[in-house]
């Protein structure tokens, strides 16, 4: 565990005399400064004037005096006295409503720092919206939140059985790893479990972008009214300062959030539901860079946790391979029919025979037209003379530079002077060109990038569309193609983010639909998708990480700083043997990045360690190291 916050001695300045009498009793606050550099943050004493000390409680924010500056603190203590005698100044002013932060938010927040790394201050103004001061007006209209009328639902009752029904009716903690049934729309299924288990205790939805939040809140608001609350960075400051007094102090049955809302004060016993924990929004892109999943698991063990996802991530798996998560596998008898992409199977007549029941979905992995080609005489890649490979261009089909821009209209092979194109990467564009001269008579809609569809016109359309822009909705056939291309990208999570796409997929086929994958039977993620158990496939993935030592067994920091002053650094980690070093890399001229793994019994020496590289480098006024954990991509 990282160095508690320890006391801080204020050196005795030339500062103000006491303008204010003291309060008589416990005239001391304890208090977080909000220091510019990581290396003075620590717990600082200041006296508390009579007329402020009322409003000074614990978990209340302060302005104070800081070397020569004025700046934000948090009151975590109030006592009786202070080791230091004589020139402790005073609190300047109170500039929340009081006890605003619990402090059962304080622990949770400093359990983080411990995690991470990094300053409780920088996680502090992610969990804690900027202040809005006529908005603390509303605070005298708060009533506590009122009971809601009983509740059931004997279709989820159908899908995940009597036994687990009833435990989300229980008072007692569960600890779930659930999946979103086939052939079952997941929003009406998320929807229902959030009533249901809010008839016991408080519920706090986490979902990963703010699209989500637009998606679900109509339906819980048209049964929750105001007993549902919606936070997150997408609001108006005002909005959002608003929704975060109420949440904390009228304590709403439901909230709704996106992952600064991961933090959010809640009742004793109350559940917090992630969705889809490996979506890169639930990562939080400041330093020191924490995410969701692991700010859930660090709450109180009295909060019940359900990650509920078509496929869970790594770390998520591992929890439910050892037994720490409940696996939940919720299966819909379906008439759904499956079709692999070998033995020369085609997906044409998937689509043609779902088009004439309902709309279809096909799945395409690149955006664009022919995001890459080689001249079909020489086999040469296509390139512009600034080195960029060339594109074509949906519409006006003229060889274009991915990076410069420039336009080839006369193109023609480096090597050979070929000027016939062999596209090898074929983006959206082409495909639905190719489907549509197979089937003509089809309604062909593309959704893709800054074009999404939110929602299909009447009739049935053949929707291309590429990762996250599928429009809502069940569909007669569902083609998953490029299989072979997003399951083999260059990366860490891309057979990861490649099962949770197509899983997700999956969740979109009607209860009847022809589902086509793009790849062969025996591939281990169609067997799994077959038996639609995304964990089934997981099982390999967790054992081929635990022998290369990566994630989710070992834990990884990126430190990036000067050349040198890395190179230097990773020769001194060498030379302890407690960690596995990668690099250094040059990001720049001037920069290099080192990627330090440490399994996961030593992981809090490593963060301890970092932590106090920084804090010397800070001191010493050297060029301080970017730091950080568990990122969500190597």
């Amino acid at each position: 565990m990282a160095s508690p916050l320890k006391l801080k001695r204020q050196a005795t300045t030339n500062s103000k005399k006491i303008s204010a009498e003291v309060a008589p009793d416990l005239p001391i606050a304890a208090v977080l400064v909000d220091t510019p550099v990581s290396h003075l943050e620590g717990i600082y004493d200041y006296l508390v004037p009579i007329h402020l000390s009322d409003l000074a409680i614990v978990g209340s924010k302060v302005l104070v005096e800081f070397g020569k500056s004025k700046t934000e603190a948090l009151i975590i203590d109030r006592k009786s006295e202070s080791e230091q005698k004589q020139g402790i100044k005073q609190v300047l002013d109170v500039i929340s409503p009081p006890g605003l932060i619990n402090q059962d938010v304080i622990k949770h927040i400093e359990m983080v720092r411990d995690r991470f790394g990094g300053g409780i201050w920088s996680i502090l103004k992610s969990a804690v919206p900027a202040r809005v001061v006529k908005e603390e007006k509303l605070l005298e209209q708060l009533i506590k939140a009122a009971a809601i009328s009983p509740y059931e639902s004997e279709s989820l009752r159908e899908i995940i059985g009597n036994s687990d029904y009833a435990q989300l009716l229980s008072n007692k903690r569960i600890r779930w790893g659930s999946n979103f049934p086939s052939a079952t729309d997941a929003d009406y299924f998320l929807i229902e479990l959030v009533k249901i288990r809010s008839q016991v205790n408080q519920v706090l939805l986490l979902l990963p972008d703010e699209s989500d939040i637009s998606r679900f809140m109509p339906s819980l608001a048209e049964h929750f009214g105001d007993l549902v609350i919606e936070l997150g960075s997408h609001l108006s400051k005002g909005v959002r300062y608003r929704n975060y007094l109420m949440a904390n102090l009228q304590s709403p049955k439901v909230i709704i959030a996106t992952r600064s809302g991961a933090f959010t004060a809640l009742s004793q016993d109350a559940t917090v539901i992630v969705v889809s924990d490996l979506d890169q929004s639930h990562y939080e892109l400041h330093a020191p860079g924490w995410n969701t999943r692991d700010v859930t698991l660090l709450r109180d063990s009295k909060t019940s946790i359900i990650f509920i996802s078509p496929s869970h991530s790594l770390e998520i798996a591992r929890l439910i391979e050892v037994g720490w998560l409940d696996k939940k596998v919720y299966k819909v008898k379906t008439n759904q029919k499956y079709i692999t992409g070998e033995s020369g199977n085609s997906y044409i007549l998937a689509i043609k025979n779902g088009i004439n029941k309902g709309n279809v979905l096909v799945s395409v992995a690149e955006k664009g037209y022919a995001n890459l080609f080689l001249c079909a005489t020489c086999r040469n890649t296509a390139s512009c003379e600034c080195g960029g490979k060339l594109q074509i261009d949906s519409v006006k089909k003229i060889p274009m530079c991915y990076l410069c821009e420039k336009l080839y209209k006369e193109w023609k092979c480096s090597y050979c002077s070929g000027n016939r194109p062999f596209v090898i990467v074929k983006g959206i564009d082409r495909t639905a060109e190719e489907i549509g001269r197979a089937i003509s008579s089809a309604s062909i809609l593309v959704s893709s990038g800054g074009k999404k569809i939110q929602s299909l016109p009447t009739g049935n359309h053949l929707v291309l569309a590429t990762a996250g822009s599928e429009p809502a909705g069940l569909y007669s056939a569902v083609v998953m193609l490029d299989g072979e291309r997003i399951f083999n990208r260059p990366s860490l999570r891309a057979e990861e983010l490649a099962k949770f796409h197509w899983f997700s997929l999956l969740a979109r086929a009607s209860f009847d639909a022809q589902v086509f994958f793009s790849l062969a039977n025996q591939h281990p993620v169609v067997q799994a998708l077959i038996r639609a158990d995304s964990s089934t496939a997981a099982t390999y993935e967790l054992e081929t990480r635990k022998l290369s030592k990566l994630p989710p067994y070992y834990r990884v920091a990126v430190v990036i700083g000067d050349t040198a002053d890395i190179s230097k650094f990773a020769e001194n980690l060498r030379n302890t043997k407690n960690y596995e070093i990668t690099g250094p890399v040059s990001v720049d001229s001037y920069q290099s990045k080192l990627l330090i793994r440490v399994g996961l019994p030593e992981a809090q020496l490593l963060v301890d360690l970092l932590d106090d590289i920084t804090k010397v480098q800070g001191v010493k006024g050297r060029k301080i190291f970017k730091v950080r954990f568990d990122p969500f991509d190597l």
